[in-house]
């Protein structure tokens, strides 16, 4: 199963549109489709990683790759947390 922005391209793929490609169709017809974000299982919705990133739409696949690939990695990176960060927010909650 593809991951990252290959993901979010085999969805443009499975529709059976070319680029380029508005976020908010890609929005409307696949809000709610998972996108596994990397080989771990991580993974979010297509209308989270949309409402994250501050672009309209995607001209080529490599537009979607650079644009989408840089949320991802955000992401992730807030995800990926320390022992102390973990400790803090299960008794403080935050």
């Amino acid at each position: 199963m593809a991951h990252g922005p290959d993901a979010v391209h085999e969805l443009i793929e499975e529709s059976g549109w070319s680029y380029p490609v508005s976020v908010r169709r890609l929005e409307r017809e696949h809000a709610l489709a998972n996108v596994q974000l990397d080989g771990e299982g991580n993974s979010a919705m297509v209308s989270e990683l949309m409402a994250r990133g501050k672009f309209d739409r995607f001209e080529s696949r490599a537009d979607l790759e650079e644009k989408v690939g840089e949320v991802i990695r955000k992401e992730l990176a807030e995800r990926k947390t320390g022992v102390f960060a973990r400790i803090r927010r299960t008794f403080l909650g935050r």
